[in-house]
């Protein structure tokens, strides 16, 4: 997969990726809401393992399918984030999900790479709507999510089970229509 911003390249992993993305997901606000990315590089080889596994479905269009994309600087090349999306088990509907390297943060790449896997998404298939999950004590992910157009659905807390990722008892539910 490729797409192309003004700014931003969205593309596949690549091996060549897993040095940089090492380094952004062992960032201070990475580990705190993606905590599953961070665990997943404590083992050698079990995060090229998982990139190796990306680029073995990168030509499915299946938007269930849980995908992980390469958020690349255009002008440096650079890898600065991910952005991807798949079902999510336990509401059984399509989430975006995605993280900004703390140097690139405040300059709206995060908002650029939902619309644009957003638009991408709702071009290859018929779904109606994708969501965000975000947890309510990840202020600044609920800016980006609502800058992307993303609309507060409600406020849930599980009950008998915690979601994954989360730090406070509750998430934000968003959602976005085609």
């Amino acid at each position: 997969m490729l797409i192309k911003t003004n700014r931003l390249i969205i593309r596949d992993f690549k091996p060549s990726d897993e040095e940089a993305l090492v380094k952004i997901i062992w960032q201070e606000n990475v580990v705190r809401f993606m905590k599953d990315w961070s665990e997943n590089s404590k083992v050698e080889g079990r995060l090229s393992g998982y990139l190796e596994w990306l680029e073995a479905q990168k030509d499915s269009k299946d938007i269930y399918e849980n995908k992980r994309y390469a958020v690349v600087d255009k002008i440096t090349n650079n890898l600065i984030g991910m952005v991807g999306m798949g079902l999510e088990d336990t509401l059984n509907e399509v989430e975006m999900a995605y993280f900004i390297d703390e140097n690139c943060r405040g300059n709206g790449y995060s908002v650029e790479a939902l619309n644009a896997l957003f638009d991408w998404c709702i071009s290859v298939s018929d779904i109606k709507y994708m969501i965000l999950t975000i947890d309510c004590a990840n202020k600044a992910s609920c800016r980006v999510a609502e800058k992307a157009g993303f609309e507060l659905f409600e406020k849930r807390t599980p009950i008998s089970h915690k979601q994954p990722n989360m730090e406070s008892d509750s998430y934000y539910y968003f959602r976005k229509y085609r």
